[in-house]
């Protein structure tokens, strides 16, 4: 344990040890440079040698590396050619199915024109007329059936109107709770 820092000697700041009971001399102290030709040598010496070390190891990172780029660019064009051979082989799949979908829906449009060139009996049924509930006007009923017919065309048929009964609440409101309270 150190206990006190004293003054300049011998151009070194001691310390003294307690557990020691001598001075010490702080090792920080001791990484002072020297102006001696032999530890300027050293000193040279070490940093070139370090120098040369780290770019020979470099040089031979490189080379590895040199080795097997070309062997990962091959793997990787090798790869890349199978997936353009793949996507061929889809587009060829996909431009089979689609002519295969164009015949058929021309065989399907010349059967929908023999159907339409082909006599219509001349006794056609006339679809029933809806059941209307009591209390609902024939302006309300022709409204309904415009609305349909607008949505569906000429060949909808209404079979029956009727009152919904409500119960006090909206059934938009009843609605909206439904579709926002159903799970995912």
């Amino acid at each position: 344990m150190v206990s006190a820092i004293w003054p300049y000697h011998n151009s070194l700041i001691l310390l003294y040890s307690v557990t020691l009971e001598e001075y010490v001399m702080r090792p920080i102290l001791l990484l002072t440079a020297d102006n001696s030709p032999i530890f300027t040598a050293t000193v040279v010496i070490a940093g070139i040698t370090i120098v040369i070390a780290v770019l020979v190891l470099l040089i031979f990172i490189f080379q590895i590396f040199g080795k097997i780029a070309p062997k990962i660019e091959a793997l990787s064009l090798k790869t890349e050619e199978k997936i353009n051979r793949i996507k061929e082989d889809l587009k060829a799949k996909r431009a089979a199915r689609k002519k295969a979908k164009q015949k058929e829906d021309q065989q399907s449009e010349v059967v929908e024109e023999a159907v339409k060139l082909t006599p219509i009996p001349s006794a056609v049924v006339p679809p029933p007329s809806p059941v209307i509930e009591q209390g609902i006007s024939g302006e309300v009923v022709a409204a309904i059936t415009a609305a349909v017919v607008a949505t569906e065309g000429q060949g909808a048929v209404i079979r029956s109107i009727k009152k919904k009964n409500v119960d006090g609440r909206n059934p938009w409101s009843h609605a909206a709770t439904i579709d926002n309270t159903r799970p995912f």
